[in-house]
């Protein structure tokens, strides 16, 4: 079970800043938009935490449909990759 926590840290924190980036946001305004603290935000951003489920719905209204999608469909791609190697 922890595997898939540390993936979806992992992931989040890179497609968090990515988005961040992509809109010209700044760490205190993307934290205000997830409704997180910016010293929260940069945890997230950095990979040491892992994001509150208020905070990943948030994130998650941010995405245009397009985005979502392969945000999605990433996310099922990683934890399909997780089973695996927990099969094996």
């Amino acid at each position: 079970m922890n595997g898939y926590k540390e993936s979806l840290r992992q992931y989040f924190s890179v497609q968090a800043k990515a988005l961040r980036k992509k809109r010209k946001l700044t760490q205190e305004e993307m934290s205000e938009q997830l409704h997180i603290t910016v010293r929260a935000y940069g945890d997230l951003e950095r990979g040491c935490s892992c994001c509150s489920a208020i905070a990943l719905l948030f994130f998650l209204l941010m995405l245009e449909p397009d985005e979502l999608t392969a945000f999605l469909a990433q996310m099922k791609k990683q934890f399909r990759e997780q089973d695996q190697q927990e099969v094996a």
